[in-house]
């Protein structure tokens, strides 16, 4: 396999199972004929540590400004050193180091017209230290000066992108507006064509409320916003259809991605379908993030059972492999 796009990578928390499912997807996978297409932003210390505990022998090739590529290798850069650590402990004194190589790596694609591929992280270890950080996408956000980012969760049967993320259900009908439902689905649109390899997306614009606000007697979030909305995608060559109902647009095929108005109106259809394959994209950024869609998983990190195929999947995606 060969990428049609670089990727950087920052493994995340070194306590966690980052490291270990990045080099499964690598080491099990035909993921290893493209290695000189990966650049790694991590203590070598970390990788060479999981590879002796899982008896995996891959060459780590130390990158500076001079140095290029390798195949065969795991061409890494040291963006800090890593505090000591224990798998299954995280620490707040590795928040410097995590958030050193998510910068590195982030820099490094938008420098190199690379793609980033991101580990999971503790957020409580790093806002214990960095108090404004709130995660992966506000960070990437912040630190490109972006107006607007798409988070979009997919697996090789289903794509979701997400109006409204991390809020509490109460606030999400006064966060949709026509321009916010327009510009996401903009870039879900650009990014189902760019990232994914679907010319024509046909994208399915999901109802706020049940039966879709029955003409507004459940609701009129339907009528004065996402259905102007959706007049509007299609007006800028969107294929947009909808608002539909949640209960019943997903068993229609037809559609290449689903709009859903908040969290959790579409990630249970998404994780049910292929809990293992589900990654996290993010789509507004100078280039396109993927992430593993599980978190660090310390209850499990020092056992080695952690399943790849997240992390495979990602690797996947950002280095546009259709």
């Amino acid at each position: 396999m060969r990428f049609n796009k670089n990727i950087a990578v920052s493994l995340g928390d070194p306590s966690g199972i980052g490291t270990e499912v990045f080099i499964k997807a690598i080491s099990e996978t035909d993921l290893k004929n493209s290695l000189d297409q990966i650049t790694i932003f991590s203590d070598p210390i970390v990788i060479e540590n999981m590879l002796e505990r899982l008896s995996i022998n891959i060459e780590i090739n130390l990158l500076s400004k001079e140095q290029s590529n390798k195949q065969n290798c795991f061409n890494t850069v040291i963006a800090e050193k890593c505090d000591k650590y224990t798998l299954g402990s995280p620490s707040s004194d590795n928040a410097s180091y995590i958030l050193s190589n998510l910068e590195a790596a982030s820099k490094f694609a938008n420098d190199n017209n690379a793609n980033l591929v991101t580990g999971p992280i503790n957020k409580s270890v790093i806002s214990s230290v960095f108090s404004n950080f709130s995660g992966h996408t506000d960070f990437l956000k912040k630190q490109f000066l972006c107006e607007e980012v798409l988070m979009v969760l997919s697996n090789p049967k289903l794509r979701v992108g997400l109006v409204t993320t991390h809020i509490p259900h109460a606030k999400v009908h006064k966060s949709i507006s026509v321009d916010k439902i327009v510009k996401k689905g903009i870039l879900f649109a650009n990014g189902l064509q760019q990232n994914f390899g679907i010319s024509h997306p046909k994208i399915c614009v999901l109802s706020l409320n049940p039966h879709s606000g029955e003409q507004g007697l459940i609701g009129d979030e339907e009528i004065e916003i996402i259905s102007p909305a959706v007049d509007m995608l299609c007006n800028k060559n969107v294929n947009a259809f909808g608002p539909l109902p949640a209960d019943t647009a997903f068993l229609r095929n037809e559609f290449d991605g689903f709009l859903s108005m908040y969290h959790d109106q579409g990630l249970p259809v998404v994780k049910t379908v292929d809990f293992h394959k589900t990654i996290n994209s993010t789509l507004g950024l100078p280039f396109l993030r993927t992430s593993v869609d599980h978190g660090t998983a310390e209850d499990i990190a020092d056992k080695l059972i952690a399943n790849h195929q997240s992390m495979l999947e990602a690797i996947k995606v950002a280095g546009n492999v259709h």
